[in-house]
C-alpha cells in the first residue's frame, strides 16, 4: 500500500530543509562548508568545462554557451540536505549515516552495475566490488565529495580523485601483466567488463524539445591515453544541424571482472589488423539499423574515423547525406594512443 503525504506535510519538511541549510551557510568558519563552495558536486564544472569551445567542446558547432543549455546545466548538488539530511520526528536533522548510504549517490548517480548486482549477487558478470556488498564510499573520500579548496574543472583533472585499485590492492608486483605493462596500462583496461558509449547524440531534439536521443553502442572498448597510462575510454558523437563532434574520454563504469583479459584480446587482433590495413569500419549502416565492431579498438593519433552520422525525423533515424567533417575531441585530459604504442599492439604476444 502506498502512503499518502499530504502537501503541508511536504511544504514543512521542504522548509525544514532549507532551515538547515540556511544554518549549515550561515557559518563560514566551518572548515568542510568553505570546502564545498570549490567541490565538483558543488561546482558541476565539469560539463561546462568540456562543453567550451576553449576546451575543444560540443560548442564548437552548436554555437550556443553552456549557460543557455536549460537541458544541461542544472545538475549541482547546492546545500548539504541532498545528502546529510534525514527525518527525526518529523524534523529535519544532520546525519553521517544517511550520506554513506547507498540512495544518496543514487539520487544523481544511477549505476547500472549496481543494480545488476543487487538483483544477481551470485552472476559471475556482476561487479566485483557491488557483488561482495561493498558501498561507494568503501573506495571514494570525503574529500573527492567535499572538495579540498582547489577548484577542479572535472573529476578526470590530477588530483581530483583519490580511488585508485592500488589503495586496497597494494602488492601490485603479484600482477604478471602490470610487470609486463611496466606499469603503464591502467587496471582498468583489462578487469573492466563493459564502457558504454552513445553514438550521434542529436543535439537538435535537445535543443528543441529538451530530450536526449542517441544510439546505444555495446562491447565497444576504446583504448586512450590518461596520466600517462592507456587505459579504457568510451565514445560520444554528436550532431546539430548537420556539423559532427566526435568525443573520446576516459571512463569507467563500475564493471569490474577479477580475471583480466587474455594478450589475444588486445594484440593483434582482427581490429588492430584492419587498423594497419587502413579498412577498418567501427560502424556500418544496414537495413535501418546501425551495427558496430566489438572488442578493444585503439584510438590511434591521426586516424580519420569513418563513422555514419544520422538526423532523428518523426522518431526515426536516417542517414545524413552529406554531413560536415567531423571534429575530434579528447576529453577529461586524454590522448590519443601513439603510433609506438599501436606497433607493439600489432604485434603477435606469446
Amino acid at each position: 500500500m502506498q502512503r499518502r503525504i499530504s502537501i503541508p506535510a511536504i511544504l514543512m519538511s521542504v522548509m525544514s530543509v532549507a532551515i538547515l541549510c540556511a544554518n549549515a551557510q550561515d557559518q563560514p568558519q566551518s572548515p568542510v562548508g568553505e570546502l564545498y563552495k570549490t567541490s565538483l558536486h558543488y561546482t558541476n564544472q565539469g560539463l561546462a568545462h568540456w562543453y567550451a569551445k576553449e576546451n575543444g567542446g560540443l560548442e564548437r558547432i552548436t554555437g550556443i554557451p553552456f549557460s543557455q543549455l536549460a537541458s544541461c546545466n542544472r545538475c549541482h548538488v547546492r546545500t548539504c540536505d541532498a545528502c546529510h539530511v534525514k527525518q527525526v520526528e518529523g524534523k529535519a536533522a544532520y546525519s553521517v549515516a544517511a550520506a554513506r548510504a547507498e540512495t544518496a549517490c543514487e539520487k544523481c548517480h544511477a549505476i547500472e552495475s549496481q543494480d545488476f548486482a543487487r538483483k544477481n549477487p551470485g552472476d559471475k558478470t556482476a561487479d566485483v566490488h557491488f557483488a561482495k556488498g561493498m558501498k561507494c564510499m568503501d573506495c571514494h573520500s570525503s574529500r573527492e565529495i567535499h572538495g579540498d579548496g582547489k577548484s577542479y574543472d572535472s573529476m578526470q583533472s590530477p588530483g581530483a580523485m583519490d580511488t585508485t585499485c592500488q589503495k586496497c590492492h597494494a602488492d601490485m608486483s603479484k600482477c604478471p601483466s602490470n610487470a609486463i605493462h611496466k606499469g603503464k596500462v591502467d587496471c582498468s583496461a583489462c578487469h573492466v567488463r563493459e564502457v558504454s558509449s552513445c553514438y550521434n547524440c542529436h543535439f537538435d531534439t535537445r535543443i528543441k524539445e529538451g530530450k536526449s536521443v542517441s544510439i546505444p553502442l555495446k562491447n565497444m572498448l576504446f583504448l586512450i591515453n590518461h596520466e600517462g597510462k592507456a587505459t579504457l575510454g568510451n565514445l560520444h558523437t554528436f550532431v546539430y544541424q548537420n556539423r559532427t563532434l566526435i568525443v573520446f574520454a576516459p571512463a569507467f563504469p563500475h564493471s569490474v571482472m577479477k580475471e583480466g583479459r587474455k594478450c589475444t584480446d588486445c594484440h593483434a587482433t582482427q581490429v588492430v589488423q584492419d587498423m594497419a590495413k587502413g579498412t577498418f569500419k567501427p560502424v556500418v549502416w544496414e537495413k535501418g539499423a546501425l551495427k558496430n565492431t566489438t572488442g578493444i579498438i585503439p584510438v590511434l593519433d591521426g586516424w580519420k574515423w569513418d563513422f555514419v552520422f544520422l538526423n532523428y525525423v518523426n522518431a526515426k533515424w536516417v542517414p545524413i547525406d552529406k554531413p560536415s567533417e567531423p571534429l575530434t575531441n579528447y576529453s577529461g585530459h586524454s590522448q590519443p594512443i601513439t603510433k609506438e604504442q599501436f606497433a607493439r599492439l600489432a604485434k603477435p604476444q606469446k
